[in-house]
């Protein structure tokens, strides 16, 4: 007598259709304007290094009047607002006098001047505190006389042996007032440029981690 054969195994299980799926519970993406806002803040702060540096740059290159040291004397109108320097070209020897011929009393700071003088009289000249020198397209020059502008109108007589030179007159570096400027120069991009990046990088770690928005 045989064994009858046994009966197939039962199909594997089917799964019925799958019910709807819970909530996401990640945060939606961020908007695509925060990319935008980063990129907008590096950008601002090359714009502001750029532009704060040429500012700087230009007070103090800044320059009032270029007279030849011919030994003639050459009419100059300057600014009142603080005391003025002679600046020599570099290497060469050069007098100036320095007369004033308008009407008015000094209103520069008088570092080492005095008060100014009065119209019609020589300026008395002082030395400038500290070493500046600068560089252009004339060429090398360094501050080396300081003065108060008194009424701004100035006759400027400059002599020089062998040669007829340039010499520049401007107002007078102020040494607290450029470090300010270097500061603002380097703080100001730097914080721009550093908000940016930390927009970027938490705007793209959200975008990552984030589902897509509605």
């Amino acid at each position: 007598m045989t064994t009858p054969p046994a009966p197939p195994p039962p199909p594997p299980y089917a799964a019925g259709p799958a019910g709807p799926a819970g909530p996401d519970p990640r945060r939606p993406r961020p908007s695509g304007w925060w990319f935008a806002l980063g990129g907008a803040l590096l950008l601002g702060a090359v714009a502001a290094g750029v532009g704060l540096l040429v500012w700087t740059l230009s007070s103090f290159m800044k320059t009032d009047a270029t007279v030849p040291a011919d030994g003639t004397a050459h009419p100059v109108a300057v600014g009142t607002g603080g005391d003025r320097v002679l600046w020599f070209p570099a290497g060469v020897p050069v007098s100036c006098e320095v007369v004033d011929t308008g009407i008015g009393t000094g209103s520069g700071t008088g570092s080492g001047t005095g008060d100014g003088a009065a119209p019609g009289s020589e300026v008395p000249l002082g030395p400038v505190t500290g070493t500046f020198e600068k560089s252009d397209g004339d060429g090398d020059w360094f501050a080396a006389r300081r003065f108060d502008p008194g009424s701004g109108e100035l006759d400027v007589t400059c002599t020089s042996p062998g040669a007829t030179p340039d010499v520049q007159v401007g107002p007078a570096p102020d040494l607290g007032g450029f470090l300010g400027s270097i500061a603002l120069t380097i703080g100001v991009p730097l914080a721009l440029g550093l908000t940016g990046l930390v927009v970027l990088i938490v705007t793209a770690v959200r975008w990552a981690a984030g589902r897509p928005r509605d």
